[in-house]
């Protein structure tokens, strides 16, 4: 196991009682990495216990002076100002701000590595093998063809096993250690200096008149993505030439602009990016972009309807821009009983959204009459992905898109304190339990005539807009900052 810094990307200066580690019960040996100081034991247990005694004195990160008001001061800050076009109009805005988010797969980082003078051989799970590979070769001085990587299968990761650390950590302490090493993360280690969604800030404007909307401007800066993880090697090429930043700010605008885009007829719309170059352990997360900016915009597109005087499914239904789209709205609404009698503290959120040549709408019911344990009761979902090749797999991608929303907009998030995030446990992250989930779950797949969709990442956007109204019709509110229930519950580990 790998003693981590209090800080993002710290530095190791000292390790103080080393000999007194090594001379532990099981410790093998103790090697200083770039990531920290690996302790080597015979059992789990041993190396647990290692690791928990080392006194390291520790140099700076990158991110040692920054917490949540910083960040978000930094992204407000990059925010483009909006077009004067929306100065001697009527005009619905707003600001939202999304915190950070763990991957939190259930399976933490891990690795087995066998590195010999002039061989190594690796096992993990990975979705990037090849870039991988070569990362591993330059780490331990060997040819790539001397290094053969196994992909082994593991668990859904929505992103976090695009990066390699815990292989790339196995391999290096294996060859300065000698022996073949099993590496594997904490729960703590995954949630402080594992990957994480990027905290976003969004500055929106709609204008109309006469009943029709005129333009639609969207503004998000968000803390930079990190894309260094294998996405060819044109684009690591391309990376590395860059002059500042994490390097993948043309990747990154081009991905942005090819996802985000609005199915509604609303005039002049514009949608644009700026990555901050804060120095963060960043990974593309389930929906990568659209989640927090199509969601966002769903929120607006809901206020927009009120201040026109409209029904929100119908208000959509007039702008959408195809009768595909508006026949998925349909569905929900029919099949979810919109606009149905509820309790007090009670409403329905609808929210929509149209990628990777699908489209789907969202319906929920929440009951919020306690605003800080709000749940999601009932949820409907339909979508069209065109020709359906799994329709069961289909739908587990939309329940789990659906959860993913849940947990973000309502309680789930990292907070940052000087340098790192506080949560460390799933007790800390609240992720959506079971209790937390509707029992009433209706997926409908409109099938289609199209070559197969995409499906993994469609469901997010739709369910963040979805909840997000929902809770906002049910307090009343305009939520502006997620999660809407944010506060810092516990007493956080020892950094």
């Amino acid at each position: 196991m790998v003693r981590r810094p209090p800080t993002i990307n710290g530095t190791v200066k000292t390790v103080n009682n080393e000999a007194a580690v090594r001379a532990m019960p099981g410790v093998l040996d103790v090697v200083t990495i770039d990531t920290g100081v690996a302790v080597v034991a015979e059992t789990f247990g041993q190396a647990l216990d290692g690791k928990e005694a080392l006194d390291v004195t520790w140099g700076p990160g990158t991110v040692d002076a920054l917490s949540d008001q910083d960040v978000r001061a930094k992204l407000k800050a990059a925010t483009p100002s909006l077009d004067a076009l929306g100065l001697l109009v009527k005009k619905v805005e707003g600001e939202f701000d999304f915190a950070f988010a763990s991957h939190a797969p259930l399976e933490t980082n891990s690795a087995v590595a066998d590195v010999r003078a002039d061989r190594a051989e690796v096992w993990s799970g990975l979705k990037s093998p090849i870039v991988a590979q070569a990362a591993i070769a330059k780490a331990v001085g060997l040819p790539v063809t001397k290094v053969t990587v196994h992909v082994v299968q593991a668990g859904g990761s929505f992103g976090r096993r695009l990066f390699y650390d815990a292989a790339l950590e196995a391999a290096v302490v294996s060859k300065r250690s000698g022996r073949p090493v099993r590496l594997m993360w904490s729960r703590i280690d995954d949630m402080r200096h594992g990957r994480m969604r990027p905290a976003t800030h969004h500055r929106i404007r709609a204008t109309y008149a006469a009943g029709q909307v005129l333009s639609f401007q969207h503004r998000v800066a968000a803390v930079e993505t990190d894309f260094r993880h294998g996405l060819g090697d044109a684009l690591t090429a391309a990376a590395a030439s860059l002059p500042t930043g994490i390097g993948n700010a043309t990747f990154a605008q081009t991905l942005f602009l090819t996802t985000v885009k609005s199915p509604y007829h609303f005039g002049l719309t514009t949608q644009t990016l700026t990555e901050v170059p804060i120095r963060m352990h960043t990974g593309s997360w389930r929906s990568v972009y659209s989640a927090n900016t199509r969601g966002a915009e769903e929120i607006v597109v809901d206020e927009l309807a009120a201040r026109l005087g409209k029904d929100p499914v119908a208000f959509r239904r007039e702008f959408l821009r195809t009768a595909r789209q508006r026949a998925v709205l349909d569905k929900v609404a029919e099949e979810g009983e919109w606009g149905r009698d509820l309790p007090d503290g009670w409403a329905q959120g609808v929210g929509f959204h149209d990628e990777y040549k699908s489209c789907t709408a969202c319906l929920v019911e929440i009951d919020a009459t306690d605003p800080k344990k709000s749940r999601v009761t009932k949820a409907v979902i339909a979508a069209d992905v065109g020709r359906v090749v799994n329709p069961r797999g289909l739908e587990a991608q939309l329940l789990g898109g659906l959860t993913d929303a849940i947990s973000t907009t309502l309680r789930a998030g990292l907070h940052i304190d000087k340098g790192l995030p506080l949560e460390g446990s799933y007790s800390q992250f609240h992720y959506a339990r079971q209790k937390d989930s509707p029992k009433d779950v209706r997926i409908h797949i409109i099938e289609g005539a199209d070559e197969p969709g995409g499906a993994g990442e469609l469901g997010v956007p739709a369910a963040v807009g979805a909840v997000a109204n929902a809770y906002a019709r049910a307090t009343g509110t305009k939520p502006r900052s997620f999660p809407v229930t944010f506060d810092v519950d516990f007493t956080p580990f020892p950094r």
